[in-house]
């Protein structure tokens, strides 16, 4: 039991590596993001923060409304669950402002494929996370706690954050006159993003 714990705690850092890559891909290729990293840019823009940083923040206050949903006493997990979003954030800004710093992609089909190649290992790798269950994500965990309750499918309650965060970012966009970070890649991301993200954790769930 312990080799097998052991064993999915390296599946779970490793997919945690493979996140922070595939997001700080998506935000390299420029042709826009998913609806919640375009949010989250939105903002780190508007206050002048690291876009890791200000995953962080939106992540801690995603916690903080699954934690009062769910009604149920603080633990071990909580803990683990709080830093390893916070370290997710720190391995954003690693690869964002610092591997791949000064790194141009010119081409828009290298574009488009660094965006692809960014999104599949983002997606593939939060649908492993929540499978797995040892790490979790302050949003999917909502997501999760809130299909229990709304007796929903995870896609479903998903695409519904991804529609409240393009929106949000569209009126903040409007109203400041910082960058629009929704382009085509958010279309393609909300196209597949969920699906992909539930599909692999459906896959996953029932072979763990």
């Amino acid at each position: 039991m312990k080799t097998k714990y052991m064993k999915y705690t390296v599946y779970s850092i490793l997919a945690f590596l493979l996140l922070g890559l595939g997001i700080s891909l998506q935000i390299k290729a420029g042709i826009g993001q998913s609806m919640l990293n375009a949010f989250a840019l939105t903002m780190a823009e508007l206050f002048h923060l690291e876009v890791g940083t200000m995953l962080n923040i939106l992540n801690i206050l995603f916690f903080v409304t699954y934690f009062l949903i769910r009604k149920t006493s603080f633990d071990s997990r909580d803990v683990i669950q709080i830093l390893a979003t916070m370290a997710n954030g720190y391995i954003i800004n690693f690869f964002v402002y610092y591997v791949f710093h000064g790194f141009v992609i010119e081409s828009y089909l290298l574009k488009a494929l660094a965006f692809l190649l960014g999104l599949c290992l983002a997606s593939v790798s939060l649908g492993a996370i929540m499978a797995i269950e040892i790490i979790k994500f302050p949003l999917e965990s909502l997501c999760v706690v809130l299909c229990k309750r709304l007796k929903k499918n995870l896609m479903s309650v998903r695409m519904g954050f991804d529609i409240l965060f393009l929106f949000s970012t569209l009126i903040i966009t409007f109203m400041s006159g910082n960058t629009l970070f929704i382009r085509e890649g958010t279309v393609i991301s909300f196209l597949l993003l969920s699906r992909l993200m539930g599909l692999t954790y459906d896959f996953l769930k029932n072979r763990l």
